[in-house]
């Protein structure tokens, strides 16, 4: 009999049973829930345990349709009233996100002068009025919920691309007005999706303390704190390769690999009409300016993606990972002019919203990009073709994501919205763009574990003559029954099975679920091969020279850190370069990073060893891949609270369990 669908299962695949779709049907989720009921009883009558807690998320359905439909029955009365077309309340959308943009960056600018030196933590912490009843949100919140926003209100606007009727004629106050309306309602909105999403993606339920206050939790609070851990160490480790890259900015090595495909040339002059229109000038130089957005994007490969060659991708008219992250730090440098340019407006709030707009024609938009870099036209349009989104012609089925495709396409013309380019999250964007050039999860866990077997050998040099990495993947037993195993380490008195995952880099709740989902698999994978293992040991004693009397350990292996520590079906999760820490010299390093002017440094403030012989290696080993040191002392800073996501005057309270880090201090 065929494995029943749980209500989890339903909740999150079914179209009628999304609150947050014009589909959603109370009725027809009475009825499946019911015959669900009786195929449990028809059956062996288990259901499955998550079920109570997913009907939590199920009876409040109705509440988050209502605030769905608020927003969704606006926008659709808004277009068939008006009959504007919905490209013009994106325009304006756009240009309300670029107007706040600006005024955030100079209350953020503002406050950064009070602030000498400047360290991280000043600009992590840096509070802005969000206004609308609701708490203050920092810098980093701020300019990230101007992107979440039009994220939710452009994939919901889509919908009526091809309705019939609209045209181009409208009254721009009326729109304008449509669109502040959408812009200041769908914060609240996109909170409240945001938090539904991650509560039935990742397993968690709903709390009633009574009629009027719900919270929004999960099942498991260590899942929550690992996932708060592995973010930190993602921005703390990519933010050190920077400033170790900026020491070395006049080494010849670096320069050439900065430089190469560039021309000597800058951008010169930007300007804006009332309409929007950008308008670029290059100019010749006799030197290449030196582009610190590109040692940015590197360093996030030197960091997590290490694994990946830098090899010319067929289906990217054969530019590397490198290419686009010139290309990309080149649209960066123009995002980042247009700002600067547009920040001198005094009044930004009565400023002819036209001129923010912020549209650039793709013949201009080219000629840029030519100007500055000495690619092919073809490949600059490949290129764009990875970080736009395409109004006229999306596949319905791929949401706008504004984060990994910045730009907004409408024919021949470009939307910025300058806050998806104001920070760019560069493994989010490395991701989107392997997967653009059709490069595989499964070829980049492959690539990952030849990089990890290299490493691993030179770090069991000295750590005794019994040790071994069989450089195969292919395990016979017989000539038909085999194995492949990713990684296997055996040494004096241990041996270390593993399965290696490549996952993307999670940014929503379905990222967390199918990286989750993904290294669930290598659990399930990596117990089967360690008894196939077992069972044929005197086949492979040999040539893992020796197994009897040693301790076996299984693991499954992850380019990020943010599920390290948890324990899948029994099976440790850990991510390469926390064992690659423990193997090398065994160390941990507390770095301190500073920013004082245009000077960035970096120094080790104290470092512990996780074990000083051979003997602790071992008798440490298996506590270490269960809670590595680095996690350890993380989770001790990190706590749970309740952040309230609905506004104060809001009929029903709602709030969200959150992981934060209590005290950033002693992080340093």
């Amino acid at each position: 009999m065929a494995k029943l669908k749980s209500i989890r299962h339903m909740l999150r695949n079914e179209v009628h049973w999304n609150p947050f779709s014009d589909n959603y049907d109370i009725e027809k989720i009475r009825q499946d829930l019911n015959k669900y009921k009786e195929a449990v009883k028809t059956s062996d009558g288990e259901s499955d345990p998550d079920d109570p807690y997913a009907l939590t998320i199920v009876t409040k359905g109705p509440l988050f349709h209502s605030i769905f439909k608020q927003i969704y029955d606006y926008m659709k009365d808004a277009i068939g009233e008006t009959k504007a077309h919905p490209e013009h309340i994106i325009k304006f959308l756009v240009a309300i996100g670029n107007s706040d943009m600006i005024r955030l960056n100079k209350d953020v600018a503002e406050s950064l002068r009070q602030s000498d030196p400047i360290r991280l933590e000043n600009v992590v912490n840096i509070q802005i009025d969000s206004g609308e009843g609701r708490p203050k949100l920092n810098a980093v919140g701020a300019f990230e919920a101007q992107v979440d926003l039009l994220n939710t209100l452009l994939n919901y606007l889509r919908y009526f691309m091809d309705k019939k009727g609209l045209h181009d004629h409208y009254d721009m106050n009326q729109l304008l007005n449509i669109s502040s309306y959408l812009y200041a309602s769908s914060n609240m909105f996109f909170t409240v999706k945001d938090s539904y999403d991650r509560i039935t993606w990742e397993d968690g339920r709903i709390r009633e303390f009574s009629e009027d206050e719900l919270h929004l939790m999960f099942k498991n609070e260590q899942y929550l704190k690992l996932l708060k851990v592995g973010q930190f160490r993602v921005e703390k480790n990519v933010l050190a390769a920077i400033v170790e890259s900026f020491r070395f900015t006049d080494n010849s090595l670096l320069r050439g690999t900065l430089n190469s495909m560039r021309k000597k040339a800058y951008l010169k002059e930007i300007s804006v009409d009332h309409r929007g229109f950008v308008s670029i000038q290059i100019s010749k130089t006799d030197d290449f300016p030196l582009n610190e957005e590109m040692i940015v994007g590197l360093s996030a490969i030197v960091s997590f993606y290490p694994h990946i060659d830098l090899e010319p991708l067929k289906g990217l008219q054969r530019l590397t990972i490198r290419d686009v992250i010139l290309l990309y730090s080149a649209l960066i440098l123009l995002a980042k002019a247009l700002r600067d340019h547009l920040s001198q407006i005094k009044d930004v709030e009565n400023t002819d919203l036209k001129r923010l707009f912020i549209r650039i024609k793709k013949k201009e938009l080219l000629s840029y990009f030519q100007g500055v870099t000495t690619f092919s036209k073809s490949q600059i349009e490949s290129f764009l073709s990875i970080i736009e989104n395409d109004l006229y012609n999306l596949n319905k089925k791929k949401r706008i994501n504004l984060w990994a495709r910045p730009l907004v396409k409408s024919r021949d013309v470009y939307f910025l919205l300058l806050a998806s380019l104001q920070a760019p999250n560069y493994l989010q964007l490395i991701d989107e763009w392997l997967e653009s050039a059709n490069y595989s999860l499964d070829e980049r866990g492959f690539a990952l574990e030849k990089f990890l077997k290299e490493e691993l050998q030179t770090y069991l040099k000295g750590k005794g003559k019994y040790a071994v990495i069989p450089d195969k993947q292919k395990f016979y037993a017989t000539k038909k029954e085999f194995e492949e195993i990713d990684l296997i380490i055996s040494m004096e008195k241990m041996i270390l099975i593993a399965e290696v995952k490549n996952i993307k880099y999670p940014m929503e709740a379905r990222d967390y679920h199918n990286g989750y989902k993904r290294l669930k698999q290598g659990a399930e994978q990596v117990k089967r091969k360690r008894d196939f293992l077992l069972r044929h040991s005197t086949v492979f004693d040999s040539e893992l020279r020796g197994i009897e009397g040693k301790s076996i350990h299984s693991v499954v292996i992850c380019n990020y850190p943010h599920f390290t520590g948890m324990e899948i079906d029994g099976v440790s999760v850990i991510d390469y370069m926390a064992l690659q820490n423990y193997f090398d010299k065994g160390e941990i390093k507390k770095m301190k990073v500073m920013f004082e002017g245009e000077n960035q440094q970096s120094k080790v403030i104290e470092k512990k060893n996780m074990w000083s012989n051979m003997n602790e290696f071992y008798e440490r080993f298996e506590s270490y891949l269960k809670l590595p040191t680095v996690v350890k002392n993380l989770l001790e800073l990190i706590s749970i609270k309740e952040s309230r996501i609905t506004l104060e005057e809001a009929t029903i309270q709602m709030s969200m369990q959150v992981a934060v880090i209590t005290n950033a201090q002693s992080i340093d």
